[in-house]
């Protein structure tokens, strides 16, 4: 078993930061992903066979993206950083299975390739955890039809097969994502029928200076939206989805706006998101606190708490590529300096940076929100957890007639929660029912 200075799980842009940050500072490092390609979400490559001839095209800061390949080219020619590929990592266990005069460490095993049929078993003196963030949906009747994904999906085939949802494509829900997707998704042919934000621009005014701070941010934000103006695709806020329709596929989406009016749009693909949650399950498992809003908690050098465990992008916040590469580096010069017992030097104007991209990504998060009384508009024949097929009746059933009071006990009386994805997704619909914070996972 290969030991190294520093495993980095997650190799988007905040797990790519940390290990090259590391690198540069001397570790050996191994950087593991489940993807055969590194770039995380956000920079997805491409599937090679396909052979794309202008890659750049579907992507934002293609040369960010460039020069973060290039580098780590150049750690992996050096035998710096080891490239694991296609490891799916289900289990980190403290202790590197080194004698008991190098105690310490983490043990992180991993499936190996797509069949996932056989282990192994990688141990590092520490570890960086970016495992990034996933999609959360609320449920509406007709949220299970095929042709409804998460924009983050859509985003996916786009990006990684060349592929559409569907001709004729509607974007909803809310969140800063809806912008990208779209403007990709009409960019590469498709009829984008609308995107439809449930969200008050006019709450962005209340944070005017947080926005001006992050100047760059709002020319990529208007870059998307005047691509989206070329292709004849409007946007309309406080609008919500209400139901999807269809037999077979979806072939048509309702939405009601801010005077209650609803209309009905012809689709055959539905493109939803109603923001991010971060990835969360290591570092709990390895005993890191969460905070308040259900991401793991770091200090300013992105240390979780626990001995030689660092955190860096989504799973510590949901903040976009910049903040987590931001992070990333923060991180591996930490990881750099700490593994060998010396205090990190250089840090500030990375922290301020943070600091900085910290405070738009907490404007984001307060200004878009929600569809208002999301859960009225949920049928009881609206199925909530797709893995048990479990009804919002049911889960109704569980809190007013048997009176469950919290999400573990409408798990055990329902079974809403105990599937393949454990909650990820039917979590916030099965929270909505009780009035709980969405950001809590299911026991």
């Amino acid at each position: 078993m290969t030991r190294y200075d520093l495993a980095v799980v997650g190799a988007g842009p905040g797990g790519l930061a940390a290990a090259l940050t590391a690198a540069d500072g001397g570790l050996l490092v191994a950087l593991i992903d489940g993807a055969p390609e590194a770039g995380g979400q956000f920079y997805r490559q491409t599937a090679r066979r396909l052979r794309a001839r202008r890659p750049e095209r579907l992507h934002h800061a293609w040369s960010t993206w460039t020069s973060l390949r290039d580098r780590l080219a150049d750690h992996r020619s050096a035998g710096r950083i080891t490239f694991l590929t296609e490891r799916h990592v289900w289990s980190v266990e403290p202790g590197d299975g080194a004698e008991a005069a190098e105690p310490g460490g983490f043990r992180i095993h991993a499936l190996v390739g797509p069949e996932q049929t056989t282990s192994e078993t990688v141990a590092a003196s520490g570890l960086v955890l970016a495992t990034g963030g996933y999609e959360r949906v609320l449920p509406f009747p007709g949220w299970t039809l095929p042709g409804v994904l998460t924009a983050g999906g859509a985003q996916a085939m786009l990006k990684a097969g060349l592929a559409l949802p569907g001709r004729r494509v509607v974007v909803a829900g809310s969140g800063p994502l809806l912008l990208p997707v779209a403007s990709g998704l009409a960019a590469a042919g498709a009829d984008v029928a609308g995107l439809y934000d449930s969200s008050d621009p006019r709450a962005f005014a209340r944070h005017a200076a947080a926005l001006v701070r992050n100047g760059e941010k709002l020319i990529e934000g208007a870059g998307y939206a005047a691509r989206l103006t070329r292709h004849g695709v409007r946007i309309r806020f406080r609008h919500s989805i209400t139901a999807a329709h269809g037999e077979d596929r979806v072939e048509a989406v309702t939405l009601a706006g801010p005077d209650g009016r609803e209309r009905r749009i012809a689709c055959d693909a539905l493109a939803v998101s109603h923001g991010m949650l971060p990835h969360t399950e290591i570092a709990q498992t390895l005993g890191a606190r969460l905070a308040a809003d259900g991401s793991v908690a770091v200090d300013t050098e992105q240390r979780t708490g626990v001995e030689n465990l660092w955190a860096a992008g989504e799973t510590t916040g949901i903040g976009g590529a910049s903040l987590s590469q931001a992070e990333g580096e923060i991180a591996g010069r930490s990881a750099a300096a700490r593994l060998r017992d010396r205090a990190p030097a250089g840090l500030a104007a990375k922290q301020t940076r943070r600091r900085r991209l910290t405070a738009f990504a907490e404007v984001i998060q307060t200004t878009y929100t929600d569809p208002a009384d999301w859960e009225r508009r949920v049928t009881d024949e609206t199925v909530l957890c797709r893995c048990e097929e479990v009804t919002a009746a049911s889960v109704r059933e569980s809190v007013s007639d048997l009176g469950a009071t919290d999400l573990r006990t409408v798990k055990l009386l329902t079974r809403a929660g105990m599937g393949w994805c454990q909650g990820r997704i039917c979590s916030p619909g099965v929270a909505g029912e009780q009035m709980r914070p969405w950001h809590q996972p299911m026991p």
